[in-house]
């Protein structure tokens, strides 16, 4: 934990003096790069540490997005909006939650993916609330600086990592990897595996369901392609997986990695860019299924002065105490 709390500081202290040095390009790559950690660690929460793979976590992204800009609209000031975002994320959340984490493997994933579809068609066909495929455009004045947008996605991003961390340090954490590894066996153990998982589910979905605000504040416009984007689902997986899928720092040193790849992608590669991306998942997958940080683990070796002449599960005891 004190390591933790040495890396969020290194993070955090310069990201807070950034606005004051940092031109506006640097300034909005920063807020994606902040945006990208806070989703990452978000479907690390449910999919990460249970092992339940959702392919539609964009959903909460684009209902965030939706009320957002409607409650903005509406005349309300746009930190009221964010908080409109992340409850109406959360309200969807528990009841889906409740029907969906019944099921299991890919019809799981199913689902979720249904889930993103749904919420582009309605945003789609809703046009008297949505104006439907026009999109929605905010105007300059409704909306907050840029330094404002940026503190909001750095904030959101320390809000995920933190609550990414408590959970995995504590007592839920350790339930929520017994499911990963073995479902059927943890509820015979007597872990309450239905309660878990809706709470890491509901969880998973606030944060999301608050960035989607941040992005339509920071793009002044909407429309359900670009906030229901499947591609925003791949973006979160890569990340996560890159970096070490149910850890506290993968998906931060995912983050890290994607967001830097996307701009030279971007910039070298505009037309195939995404194509890139896509690649670099097939990669992840077959080459660091376990993400970087597993051989980073990997090598970490004890030293001769930490090996004492004990009894053998003494010495056991102290082998997993390293490798943890």
């Amino acid at each position: 934990m004190r390591n933790d709390l040495i890396i969020a500081a290194l993070l955090v202290v310069p990201a807070l003096f950034a606005p004051m040095v940092a031109s506006p390009y640097h300034l909005t790559f920063l807020l994606n790069l902040w945006m990208m950690i806070a989703l990452a660690q978000s479907w690390n929460l449910i999919s990460g540490m249970t092992g339940y793979v959702s392919f539609g976590h964009a959903a909460f992204f684009g209902i965030g997005s939706y009320a957002g800009a409607i409650a903005i609209l509406a005349g309300w000031p746009w930190y009221l909006a964010v908080v409109a975002g992340a409850v109406l994320a959360w309200i969807v959340a528990l009841p889906l939650g409740v029907l969906t984490l019944r099921l299991r493997g890919p019809y799981f994933a199913i689902a979720m993916l249904g889930l993103n579809e749904l919420g582009r068609i309605i945003a789609t066909l809703w046009v008297d609330m949505t104006e439907g495929g026009d999109g929605i455009a905010l105007h300059p004045d409704l909306l907050p600086s840029l330094t404002a947008n940026y503190t909001l996605m750095l904030i959101l991003a320390i809000i995920s990592c933190g609550m990414v961390a408590w959970i995995y340090n504590g007592r839920m954490g350790l339930e929520l990897r017994a499911i990963r590894e073995g479902e059927d066996v943890s509820e015979m153990l007597g872990v309450d595996t239905v309660r878990n998982k809706v709470i890491a589910f509901v969880l998973s979905a606030i944060v999301p369901g608050a960035a989607g605000v941040g992005y339509a504040m920071f793009t002044s416009y909407i429309d359900p392609a670009s906030v229901f984007a499947p591609v925003l689902n791949i973006q979160m997986i890569v990340v996560v997986l890159l970096g070490g899928s149910g850890t506290i720092w993968g998906p931060v040193l995912g983050a890290f990695i994607v967001t830097g790849l996307q701009e030279v992608f971007w910039a070298q590669f505009p037309m195939v860019h995404m194509m890139l991306m896509g690649t670099l998942l097939i990669v992840v997958i077959l080459y660091l299924p376990n993400g970087i940080l597993s051989i980073i683990h990997k090598r970490k070796r004890i030293r001769p002065d930490q090996i004492t002449p004990t009894s053998e599960p003494a010495k056991s005891a102290g082998m997993q105490e390293v490798e943890r």
